[in-house]
C-alpha cells in the first residue's frame, strides 16, 4: 500500500513538473536558480458575446446611452437623462406647481437612436405603461450639434408595442412627431 501512495506522488509530481517550469512566454533561467524571471503576459481578451434575443442590447459592449445628460427644453421644461432614466419636470401649468415624469430606460439603439421605457408607477398621467423616445441630431440646423426628441410613444401596453411605434421621422424635425415638431434639447 506504501508503495502505491508513493508510486501516486511520483507521477503527480512528473504531471505538475510541465505546470510548474515551462511557459511559453517564460524567458526565465530559473531552474538553473539565479536568473530574474521576465515573463510577461500579452493575450489580449477579445468580447464576442452575442445578443440572440429580441430586444436591445443595453450591455457594456453596446456603449453607453449617447445622451445622457441635463437640457433644458425649448420652451421651459427640463430633462435628466441617466443611463436608467430619463426624467422631465414640466413647468407649471396651473397653480399645482410643476409635473415630473419619469421613465426608466429598458433599452436603448444608439445607432438608431432611440430608447423604451416604463413610466414611473407614480406619474400623474399613464403610470407602469410604455413610452419610446426618438432622437436626432439636426445636420441641417446647425451641422448636428442640436439634439432633438420625439415622444413618439407613450401610454403602451408593454414594451414590444412601444419599441414596435416607428413613426417618429427622424429626417423631418419640424412635423414628424406625430404631426408636431420635434423638441429641442438644449445642454444645461
Amino acid at each position: 500500500m506504501g508503495k502505491s501512495i508513493i508510486g501516486m506522488l511520483v507521477i503527480t509530481g512528473f504531471l505538475a513538473l510541465p505546470c510548474a517550469c515551462c511557459d511559453d512566454d517564460d524567458t526565465d533561467a530559473g531552474i538553473d536558480g539565479g536568473a530574474t524571471d521576465t515573463d510577461t503576459d500579452t493575450d489580449t481578451d477579445t468580447d464576442t458575446d452575442t445578443d440572440t434575443d429580441a430586444d436591445t442590447d443595453t450591455d457594456a459592449d453596446a456603449g453607453a446611452l449617447a445622451i445622457i445628460g441635463s437640457y433644458t427644453e425649448s420652451w421651459g421644461a427640463t430633462h435628466e437623462i441617466t443611463a436608467s432614466s430619463w426624467t422631465t419636470v414640466f413647468p407649471p401649468f396651473d397653480d399645482a406647481g410643476p409635473t415630473t415624469s419619469k421613465c426608466h430606460i429598458e433599452a436603448y439603439d444608439n445607432a438608431t437612436g432611440y430608447l423604451t421605457a416604463q413610466n414611473d408607477s407614480v406619474d400623474s398621467y399613464y403610470p407602469d405603461l410604455w413610452s419610446r423616445y426618438d432622437w436626432v441630431h439636426d445636420s441641417q440646423v446647425d451641422g448636428g450639434v442640436s439634439l432633438y426628441y420625439c415622444q413618439v410613444e407613450y401610454a403602451a401596453a408593454n414594451e414590444a408595442t412601444a419599441a414596435a411605434n416607428t413613426s417618429a421621422d427622424h429626417g423631418d424635425i419640424s412635423g414628424g412627431c406625430n404631426g408636431y415638431s420635434w423638441g429641442q434639447l438644449i445642454s444645461d
